[in-house]
């Protein structure tokens, strides 16, 4: 994940955030929050080459709701089938046990967000993850076949990350996420990103996310970076202040036209499956490879 891999004209994953935990329909009417609404854009966004769907659960009131998230993996599965891989992500104040509870209810996801200790999410409220949590929530992970997404958000998360590798807790191969933008996370600026790029391990698969206006300059920036851009409505509701966004494969058409005119082209789902480290898809009612 260097430049030399951007270069080389390495494939990249694609991956659409439809839908998080912090805005709702009240900033952006056009917000898919229920679980058809969430896998038709999924549907749209595969549609146009993105190959992992990072998913939130939301409740009937449209609120955030880690319970809630096999209902939004199943809407996406029976929509599109093994074409997308699927990560289940839960906001940094859900109850860990909530989220532990979703993954063993089918369909169980391809990856899941870990969140790398104590979260700050406002003025005063932290988030009650500790080290021996991520631990745990790693190692539960792994015994479920599900592969950790280590979130990202500043230098200290850096160091969590570090100490898990050191642990022998993450495959040799790590899947990261960086976020640039988020509450009392690093700021959203090309400095940022390329620190944190720099202090994310070279053979790990990093997906960069970045928020509002911040996301498709440094998306675009980490695309030549050798790292996989994830965009969607989950951290960016508007082209302009005036000017909202309608779909999320607005976004996601936005990073395709990127590709077409560089070196880089778009993964197939089973290139992004084997790059990440997962295991073949399997027929359903069949022990043969689909």
């Amino acid at each position: 994940m260097t430049y030399r891999d951007y270069m080389r004209g390495d494939e990249v994953t694609l991956g659409v955030a439809p839908t998080g935990y912090r805005y709702s329909t009240d900033v952006n009417e056009s917000l898919p929050v229920d679980p058809d609404a969430v896998a038709t854009q999924v549907y749209e966004s595969m549609a146009l080459g993105a190959t992992v769907a990072h998913l939130h659960g939301r409740d009937a009131a449209g609120e955030p709701d880690p319970e809630r998230l096999p209902a939004f993996g199943e809407a996406v599965r029976e929509l599109c089938g093994r074409d997308i891989l699927v990560e289940y992500a839960a906001g940094p104040d859900a109850p860990l046990g909530d989220f532990v509870d979703a993954l063993d209810e089918a369909p169980v996801p391809d990856l899941s967000t870990v969140r790398l200790g104590p979260t700050q999410t406002g003025y005063r409220s932290v988030s009650e993850t500790s080290r021996r949590d991520t631990e745990q929530f790693v190692a539960a992970l792994t015994d479920r076949g599900i592969t950790p997404n280590l979130l990202v958000t500043d230098g200290s998360d850096c160091h969590e990350l570090e100490r898990l590798r050191e642990r022998s807790a993450l495959p040799d191969r790590p899947v990261v996420t960086l976020l640039l933008g988020a509450p009392s996370g690093a700021v959203g600026s090309p400095q940022s990103l390329l620190a944190l790029l720099d202090a994310v391990p070279e053979r790990a698969h990093c997906f960069v996310r970045a928020t509002g206006p911040n996301q498709y300059p440094l998306t675009t920036l980490a695309f030549f970076m050798g790292a996989h851009p994830m965009v969607g409505m989950e951290d960016n509701l508007f082209f302009a202040p005036d000017r909202p966004v309608d779909r999320n494969a607005q976004l996601v058409r936005a990073v395709t036209q990127l590709a077409e005119r560089s070196l880089r082209p778009l993964a197939d789902v089973e290139w992004a499956r084997s790059r990440l480290s997962l295991p073949a898809a399997v027929a359903e009612g069949s022990d043969v490879e689909a």
